[in-house]
């Protein structure tokens, strides 16, 4: 590797790294390690934003609207191209001339294609007739799918209904053809006042209405008759030739493994395949031998899963002891598992005959469900545990499919051979799309055609880590009991994998690469990309750390609808929290803070009693000393600040107990402690706090599992970053021997704490800048940390304690010293374990509010006092600089061209007699959608006289219902005739619009649009910037103009149409700005722009991030680097300064000093 960039800060520092890291943004912090391998001040902080990779509103992947669109070009291409084909082929059998032929399709007075379907069954049909219903079927040739699997998926199964029924229809009525059905049966029928024989032939689908689908089988029998009819009616053109030939084109299909055909240059798809076994992933224990991972439908992986689960669950008693499954009990359990799809805890408790006391682990026994008006309302033990215990516990559903397909044949061979089979059959479901390969691989399997396909209509996916190879070796030593990691090790695996591949300076290479690509999540895709990329920036400025510490976002390890739902979570707890303060202050506390709200809420949930003692206590009495909030189990123990583990108790009561469980304090005397147990089980409800409360035994290895659960954060995906960066990265050594753990995974939790203990601000998620913060305490979290947090907490739980039983010892959790307050002056006591959560360092919060400020250097200058507090050394010094948010650019070249709607051009160029000018463009617009202005006209209708009685009626049908179109138009509405009479029904009219610049669409041989659309919306690309004669112009580029490989010249100018444009020289560009690049501009005006609080004010110049431009006022929109303040329609004229600056990933800014024209290649 290269020799890394150099900076004015000393190289020799020894840091650590802090990262906050959520689905859009990185928060990221550098600090200064001691000797001890503890933080002593700031060094560096900042953000990173980017986008997440999904749509907003939907959660939809970003690329999926491209794919749809491209699917739909295709499917559109692929018919034009069959009908061509079918065109060609029946002028070279001289059914007809193509142009004659096209000329005639296209008139007005073309014969009902049904009605000569119908007729091509009575009699011979001429040449013109008898091509114009081929060419019809083919156009409109039925569903079918190359894949069983795919007529279960998303609508095909009212698809699959609508076919079925229509066949039915056919087969009951008696008609010969689709065609005659459609022509004679009523159901296709829609009356109408207006036509010859009182109805109109409706045979096509509507929106989401696949009630006219035909199956392509039957479409195909109606080609064989109607050629069978022709030729027996003398017809000589309906030759069987032609019919096998018209047939081949017309049933032509594309397999899925073919992918979407020929590249530009003739070379095959990179997307055809068959299979795409090769381009999975490598196993995790098994990548040096080349083993692929498994995939999940498999009966290894299925059972491997399932072990785990048997393996894990523990049965926690309700005085808190718990325990694992037996030996009987696995085997039991596997026995059970082999003959049924799936096993549900029910199921489990009544096989093993499992006491109401034992409870899973994995389990919320929810003691309140919410009924009427939302409130919630207590049910039943035995039912919420019944309840619950419907959910499913193991499963190997896929196994179980096959089996039914193929049982039989599974029972001829040996168990073993049963096991490899089912495994390829997974594989191959899993990993083959096409029926015909997947028909092919599973013959070679051994099976039979018939029982082949019984099995294509499963459409398994997804795959293990891990090979079937790796999951053999580790399976027996689950069996015995072993829980994975222990297994992993007894099979001879480096579970932990710290000896995998070679560790390097920067993230970087083809490991780090396939590691971010296996993630299957885009949204956490990109995050872990630009997370490795502000790491490597890092090291890039200060070299190698000592250590990382890492907290992931919960939003991290959800999918869209999980997060979705979150949120409403949070909403729901926002909105109890203030309906509780607004309670709060009606007893006359007026400024309740956030511990008033929760021992508020921790009073109506004990309905008003102390469970330690049973006493009464008063609402009235509640904000006045004497009660406290207790940790059930504590907290210098545990690390669990959560709400199941808080209880509201009298003061008295909390010293009495101090450092001790609830049965440490009283379980010794047994009617006490059976006084509070009826207490806890009559009052709480919820499962898991009453399993704190009543929790008997507490072992050193449920304090372990405590400790590493509230400390440590195990989602998976933190696992995927967290061995990335502890595999991969080289570090510098720690300072002490007796510390080697360099990576530490944080549970938010425990930042949530510090946070409130160390008395930093409540996080502003208005700005961006909250981030860095979080960063600096996830960094501070570190093995001393931890020993000072607990520490601190041990003493002060156990200070009532001491004051009223001066000898009451306690064990210190992290050396097993036995410590009595009698043994320590209280000073002494200050000194070595700090009365409250000590700080990181001496000043810290200080320090942190200094370096989150706008200037800190300017605060630091203009407080010589704050200056010494902080001691900082002179490179430390020099380098502080203010948080400037680094915001990913959006330079990417993607996108439609224009909107789908296409608009008549009649007066884009010219008004003609309508309108003053150009500019106008026509579309049809269902009269649902029309609106009245303020004069009570008909917004935007075009032409109103030339049909002015339809326009009239229209218009008093909209006043009737005040404007609202919906309901205006609800019925049917007929035009009206000058006789009185109705004629035709209205459905759409024509309405005009104003547009600038648009995109000429379906190009006739003079090269002039016969449509124009707008240019879509984010359809712009960027805009290229200009000064000509001391004044900014911009001209926009379009993703049109990229596929036209032109670059247009002609800037935007305010209120003026595209060819009254200013046309600009290339001599006189300055630079090209794209969605969020970084801009500074000065405006001696001033510009009024919106703060998150919701006021306004007023900016001469600043940097920032430029979002998008107006063409129609020629301005420009923007928004404050953390988001504090935004922009609209800072006109680009009227500024005095504007220049381009280039932002790297830790936010660093210089300005961009010349830049080159970039055209389309």
């Amino acid at each position: 590797m290269g020799e890394m960039s150099k900076t004015n800060m000393d190289r020799h520092r020894s840091y650590r790294i802090g990262l906050d890291i959520g689905i859009a943004s990185v928060g990221w912090a550098v600090l200064e390690n001691d000797s001890q391998d503890e933080p002593i001040r700031i060094l560096d902080l900042g953000v990173r934003i980017f986008e997440a990779a999904e749509v907003p509103k939907t959660g939809a992947a970003l690329a999926a609207e491209r794919r749809d669109a491209r699917t739909a070009r295709r499917r559109i291409r692929r018919r034009r191209h069959r009908l061509e084909r079918i065109k060609w082929l029946f002028e070279r059998e001289g059914l007809i001339q193509i142009d004659s032929f096209m000329e005639r399709y296209h008139s007005p007075n073309l014969p009902d294609v049904y009605e000569l379907r119908y007729e091509g069954l009575e009699r011979k049909l001429s040449n013109e007739e008898f091509a114009q219903v081929l060419l019809h079927i083919a156009k409109h040739r039925g569903f079918r799918s190359t894949r069983k699997a795919e007529l279960k998926e998303g609508d095909n199964g009212k698809v699959l209904k609508a076919t079925e029924e229509n066949r039915k229809r056919m087969e009951e009525h008696g008609y010969r053809t689709v065609g005659e059905m459609i022509y004679k049966d009523a159901y296709f029928h829609t009356e109408c006042a207006w036509a010859d024989n009182g109805y109109l032939l409706t045979p096509r689908n509507k929106a989401d209405d696949y009630s006219h689908t035909m199956l392509r089988a039957l479409l195909e029998e109606e080609v064989h008759i109607l050629f069978d009819s022709q030729r027996k009616f003398g017809n000589e053109k309906a030759t069987e030739k032609l019919e096998q030939e018209y047939l081949e084109i017309m049933l032509s299909q594309r397999s899925f493994d073919m992918g979407p055909g020929q590249q530009a240059d003739g070379t095959p798809s990179p997307y055809a395949m068959e299979g795409f076994g090769n381009k999975v992933g490598y196993c995790t224990l098994e990548r040096e031998s080349g083993e692929r991972r498994a995939a999940k439908a498999t009966y290894t992986a299925e059972l491997f899963v399932a072990l785990q689960k048997i393996t894990h669950m523990k049965l926690v008693h309700m005085d808190g002891t718990s325990r694992f499954f037996t030996e009987e009990e696995r085997n039991i359990l596997l026995e059970m598992l082999s003959s049924k799809k799936e096993i549900k805890y029910a199921a489990v408790r009544k096989k093993l005959n499992l006491p109401l006391e034992e409870k899973f682990n994995t389990l919320n026994y929810n003691m309140k469900r919410k009924g009427k008006d939302n409130k919630e309302e207590e049910i039943d033990e035995a039912a919420i545990i019944a309840a619950t215990e419907k959910a499913t516990f193991i499963s190997m559903s896929n196994c179980y499919e096959y089996r039914k397909r193929i049982g039989e044949y599974l029972e001829t061979l040996p168990e073993e051979e049963q096991q490899d089979l089912l495994d390829e059959i997974g594989t191959i479901l899993t990993c083959y799309k096409n029926d015909d390969s997947r028909m092919s691989r599973l013959t070679e399997a051994g099976l039979s055609k018939e029982l082949a396909d019984s099995l294509l209509e499963l459409t398994p996916a997804k795959f293990q880590h891990l090979s079937i190879k790796a999951m053999k070796k580790i399976m027996p030593y689950m069996k015995e009991g072993m829980v994975y990691d222990k297994a992993c090790e007894a099979a001879g695996y480096d579970f932990k994998n710290d000896n995998h591949g070679k560790k390097m300076k920067l993230l970087k290479g083809e490991n780090i690469t396939e590691i971010i690509n296996e993630i299957t999540n885009p949204v956490v895709k990109r995050s872990v990309s630009q997370t490795v990329k502000v790491i490597n920036a890092i090291i890039l400025k200060y070299g190698s750390p000592q250590a990382v510490s890492i907290e992931l976002a919960r939003e991290m390890s959800k999918n869209f609808e999980e997060r979705k739902k979150a949120e409403k979570q949070i909403e729901e707890n926002r909105k109890k929290n203030e309906m509780a303060k607004k309670e709060i202050q009606e007893l006359g506390k007026l400024s309740p803070n956030g511990q008033d709200i929760l021992k508020y809420r921790l009073w109506h949930d004990q309905q008003g009693i102390c469970l330690y003692t049973g006493k009464t206590i008063p609402l009235e009495e509640l904000f006045q000393p004497g009660y406290d909030i207790d940790h059930i189990l504590p907290y210098s123990i545990t690390f669990d600040d959560s709400y199941r583990n808080k209880v509201l108790v009298t003061s008295q009561a909390n010293r009495e107990k101090g450092n001790r469980t609830p049965y440490e304090y009283f379980g010794q005397d047994e009617a006490r402690w059976k006084a509070y147990e009826a207490r806890v089980n009559h009052f709480i409800k919820d499962y898991k706090k009453r399993r704190n409360l009543l929790k008997q035994g507490f072992t050193k290895e449920d304090r372990r599992e405590f400790k590493t659960r509230n400390l440590n954060d195990t989602k998976y995906i933190t696992r995927v970053i967290y061995n990335m960066i502890r595999q991969n990265l080289e570090m510098e050594p720690l300072n002490r021997e007796d510390r080697k753990k360099q990576v530490f995974a944080v549970n938010g939790s425990i930042t949530s704490y510090l946070r409130k203990r160390w008395g930093l601000p409540t996080k502003d998620r208005s700005t961006d800048t909250h981030h860095a913060m979080d960063a600096v305490v996830v960094a501070c979290c570190t093995d001393g940390m931890i020993q000072k947090i607990s520490r601190s907490t041990q003493y002060r739980e156990v200070l009532y304690k001491g004051q009223s039983h001066p000898d009451y010892e306690i064990v210190d959790v992290e050396t097993g010293e036995i410590i009595s307050l009698e043994e320590l002056s209280r000073e002494e006591w200050d000194k070595c374990y700090g009365a409250q959560v000590p700080p990181p360092w001496n000043h810290f919060r200080e320090e942190l509010k200094v370096r989150m400020g706008s200037d800190p250097k300017n605060d630091l200058d203009a407080h010589p006092d704050m200056y010494q507090l902080f001691r900082y050394p002179e490179d430390v010094y020099n380098n502080i600089r203010p948080i400037f948010v680094s915001r990913m650019p959006n330079h990417k070249v993607t996108g439609a061209a224009h909107e789908a709607t296409i608009r008549s051009p009649r007066h884009y160029k010219d008004g003609g007699e309508i309108f003053a000018d150009g500019g106008y463009v026509l579309s049809r617009t269902n009269i649902e959608d029309l609106k009245l202005d303020k004069d009570g006209e008909i917004k935007d209708y075009y032409n109103k006289d030339s049909d002015r009685l339809l326009y009239e009626a229209l218009r008093a049908r909209l006043a009737e219902y005040d404007g609202d179109g919906k309901k205006a138009f609800a019925e049917e509405f007929y035009k009206p005739k000058a006789d009185g009479t109705q004629g035709p029904i209205v459905k759409k009219v024509k309405i005009y619009k104003k547009m600038s610049l648009g995109v000429e669409i379906n190009k006739d041989e003079a090269g002039v649009g016969r449509g124009i659309a707008e240019n879509a919306n984010g359809g712009m690309i960027r805009v290229d910037v200009f000064r000509e004669n001391g004044k900014y112009y911009f001209v926009p580029i379009y993703i049109a103009d990229a596929l036209k490989k032109r670059l247009p010249n002609k800037a935007a100018t305010h209120s003026k149409p595209y060819s009254e444009w200013k046309e600009m020289k290339d001599e006189n560009f300055l630079f090209s700005l794209y969605s969020r690049d970084l801009i500074g501009f000065k405006n001696p005006k001033g510009k009024k722009v919106t703060c998150v609080s919701g006021e306004t004010m007023t900016i001469t110049e600043d940097i920032v991030y430029y979002i998008g431009a107006d063409i129609n006022t020629a301005s420009i929109s923007g928004i404050a680097h953390d988001r504090s303040y935004r922009f609209k329609s800072l006109g680009i004229q009227s500024l005095q300064e504007l220049k381009k600056y280039q932002v790297d990933v830790l936010g660093n800014v210089t300005e961009v000093r010349q830049e080159k024209r970039r055209g389309f290649q």
